[in-house]
């Protein structure tokens, strides 16, 4: 397990400023770093850098072995003229071959672990713009059985006063036909509840867990290497640059020293030699020159993914301040408005100031008013989490809310 989300996992005290109890976000945000770490595919990715970091130690080992040989020369039928060698050959690395892979593999586990990172920013705001929808899917479900509710109260008043003679037999026929259609609208927001609870389990999380409401700065447009989410594109030129500089390395030729002992009867020398390969029919320049291409591709590549985060997180930005203000727009505009229009709606109706078809228009009205309320604060979320995520900073906030910082 990661040591930030284990940090987050054991984490008792919490401090965190949102619109509730600082404990509620703290849980959430723990229980949610929890359920990212069971996704299969961040299992698998985590298995992947392992892998990866394997091949750091696999190029630090020696590049050559020792070789041990034994020749017998015979030179003719005499025993006594037969020569024995035994030779003990070592190539030495002596451009440092193995320096330059070494650097190489740890390169390649940086990128490998940054992409790891940027996975899971990417798997944490699928779910948690899973659990946004589901909150705005509940929102609006419960306004709806509110407003089934309210229907059927008034069609049973309804009832009662055309018994009575203070009301007419159509407006009671209008009521009903609109208790139809909350009844229908109830039954649209349940299948869309059902649905977002569906959406959430099958990205990893628990519809029993509720996203609270919270307040957090809107983050930057800045781009740099730094950023989390280009520092796996970074890594690549780095590793681009380093597997070139091996290429340079790898046409140099290494010598082999051996030492050997010779025997022939009663006579006994020393044999030392030394062997070098001439790098004259292939100098491998196609190799040094495909890596010096690598080099070019993955700087372009860079340029191209900074470019492209660079004009998204504005267009994310742009479109977050404009949904945030018009939620702010309509927030001064209802304020406490809609219940209180509500009981209005209802002394008017009931005093015979109101038809009941301007009442059943308002009431459509109030619905239509509360929903873009409960839209817009979906999509400002969505909005924050989704550059966040572009950002690479989603995880390391949550972190912070499950630890209490």
């Amino acid at each position: 397990m990661h040591p930030t989300i284990r940090a987050a996992l054991v984490a008792v005290s919490v401090s965190v400023a949102f619109q509730g109890h600082a404990s509620e976000l703290s849980l959430f945000a723990t229980q949610a770093l929890s359920q990212l770490e069971a996704l299969p595919q961040i299992r698998a990715e985590a298995e992947q850098v392992t892998l990866t970091n394997l091949s750091v130690n696999t190029a630090d080992q020696a590049l050559y072995n020792p070789e041990l040989s034994l020749d017998v020369e015979n030179l003719g039928s005499d025993s006594s003229d037969e020569d024995y060698t035994l030779a003990l050959a070592q190539a030495v690395d002596w451009a440092d071959k193995r320096g330059y892979r070494t650097r190489l593999a740890q390169l390649n586990a940086l990128q490998a672990q940054a992409d790891y990172q940027q996975l899971r920013n990417d798997a944490l705001a699928t779910l948690l713009s899973a659990w946004v929808n589901l909150r705005q899917a509940r929102q609006l479900d419960q306004y709806a059985a509110l407003q089934q509710q309210r229907t059927q109260s008034m069609l049973s008043l309804a009832d009662k006063m055309v018994s009575v003679g203070e009301l007419a037999p159509l407006d009671t026929q209008l009521l009903t036909l609109e208790l139809a259609r909350v009844t229908g609208s109830r039954a649209d927001a349940r299948q869309t509840l059902i649905s977002a609870e569906s959406q959430l389990t099958l990205f990893g999380g628990d519809p029993a867990l509720a996203l609270p409401a919270f307040q957090a700065p809107l983050p930057g447009t800045d781009v740099n290497q730094q950023l989390p989410a280009l520092k796996g594109q970074y890594q690549a030129v780095l590793a681009a640059k380093a597997g070139f500089r091996l290429a340079r390395q790898e046409v140099k030729a290494d010598p082999t020293f051996s030492v050997g002992a010779v025997t022939n009867g009663d006579d006994n020398s020393v044999q030392l030699g030394v062997s070098v390969p001439l790098n004259i029919r292939n100098r491998y320049q196609g190799e040094i020159n495909e890596a010096n291409q690598g080099v070019i591709v993955a700087e372009q590549q860079y340029l191209a993914s900074s470019r492209a985060l660079k004009i998204d997180l504005e267009s994310l930005s742009r479109r977050y301040g404009a949904v945030a203000d018009s939620l702010n727009r309509w927030q001064q505009l209802t304020q406490d408005s809609l219940d209180s229009s509500h009981e209005l709606l209802q002394r008017l109706w009931r005093g015979g100031e109101l038809p009941t078809s301007q009442y059943l228009q308002s009431q459509q009205q109030l619905s239509d008013t509360w929903a873009t309320g409960a839209t817009l604060e979906a999509q400002q979320t969505n909005l924050w989490i989704e550059m966040m995520a572009s950002r690479g900073e989603l995880e390391s906030w949550l972190t912070q809310q499950a630890v209490g910082r």
